[in-house]
């Protein structure tokens, strides 16, 4: 189940939980007024290499 929590980016009403409710904890908030910071993330185009990066996540995030 999901509940209504406040974005600690930008200070507006978002959700936590798996996402199947967010209608049913955001539905009295206008879609304008709600985070958009989640969005935005998807929205940051993908690397230059195609995602086609070397190595495991774990070396990428050591640099190693």
């Amino acid at each position: 189940m999901c509940r209504r929590v406040t974005c600690k980016k930008c200070g507006r009403p978002t959700f936590a939980g798996c996402g199947a409710h967010i209608e049913q904890v955001l539905g009295d908030v206008p879609r304008d007024k709600r985070c958009n910071c989640h969005e935005m993330r998807s929205a940051i185009p993908p690397s230059s290499d195609g995602g086609a990066s070397s190595g495991s996540w774990f070396s990428r995030l050591f640099g190693k």
